[in-house]
């Protein structure tokens, strides 16, 4: 029985992909006055990592010099609908 979706895959994340990550998670902490190490920050980073794991167009935007506006997920929007 195959469990996951054809629109869902995970791709395997580089070095890169995980420093690109880590600014976006630092940036998003020194908004919010939140420490990297809180628990809040750990659900984002976890959010991030789901997202940009499995939206490999993202990737490939993120690294533009001008990456174009690209909606956030539903699932970061209610992380952070939840921390306000």
């Amino acid at each position: 029985m195959n469990t996951t979706s054809s629109s869902y895959s995970t791709v395997p994340l580089s070095s890169e992909d995980l420093e690109e990550i880590d600014r976006f998670l630092k940036a998003w902490c020194e908004e919010n006055g939140v420490d990297r190490h809180n628990e809040r920050a750990q659900e984002v980073a976890s959010a991030l990592i789901d997202w940009y794991s499995t939206s490999p167009s993202y990737r490939q935007k993120s690294k533009l010099e001008h990456a174009p506006q690209v909606p956030e997920s539903d699932h970061i929007a209610g992380l952070l609908n939840r921390l306000k």
